[in-house]
């Protein structure tokens, strides 16, 4: 049995299906507005890692080739953030620096460093806070900053570096040349983090 639809049901179907998709729509921003942070994504790509430090004859550099980023983030604050390095991906471009620095980690058996903050602040154009360094099975709380250099809306840029001392985590620096070559015991670690929103 076929049913016709004359104009005034029709108008009221198509007035319905406009109305529910509006609702629906309306939800969606809602939820978009005060829902859960969204997830942190790292672009690779972009983003670079590098560490620096001094040495008796000169001053050296690693890159960092291979490093993660988690977390949730809101317009006020980042959540649960863990960035994990892998140890033996920090490269020099000389492999005998390069092994005394995996051993001075300790790679064999902690083959990542891992930095973690419960909760970082976002005020401004800086992201703020405490968080837990590891390296070598050694903990330390370290202050992080990082400043937002462009905030797009399908990208954010920060920027920032931290200096720590490697005896602070029980590490020896490294030395080379029967102990001609000496590095300082201070380095600092220098972030440009492209996060895709």
């Amino acid at each position: 049995m076929s049913c016709e639809c004359t104009p005034f049901t029709s108008s009221l179907a198509s007035n319905y299906y406009g109305i529910t998709m509006k609702n629906l729509l309306f939800m969606l921003v809602i939820l978009g507005l005060t829902g859960p942070g969204s997830d942190i994504k790292l672009d690779a790509e972009k983003s670079t890692l590098s560490i620096t430090g001094t040495s008796s004859l000169h001053d050296w550099e690693m890159s960092v080739d291979d490093f993660s980023v988690s977390g949730d983030i809101t317009t006020s604050e980042v959540t649960d953030l863990e960035v994990r390095v892998e140890s033996k991906s920090m490269k020099s471009g000389k492999s005998i620096m390069d092994n005394k620095a995996y051993d001075a980690v300790n790679e064999k058996d902690f083959p990542q460093i891992i930095f973690r903050a419960k909760r970082l602040g976002i005020s401004g154009k800086k992201i703020t806070g405490p968080g837990i360094l590891e390296i070598a099975g050694n903990k330390k709380t370290i202050d992080f900053s990082a400043q937002i250099e462009g905030n797009s809306e399908s990208e954010m840029q920060l920027k920032g570096e931290v200096s720590l001392k490697m005896s602070d985590f029980n590490i020896t620096p490294p030395t080379a040349m029967f102990g001609t070559l000496k590095t300082g015991d201070e380095v600092v670690i220098h972030y440009n983090i492209f996060l895709i929103k």
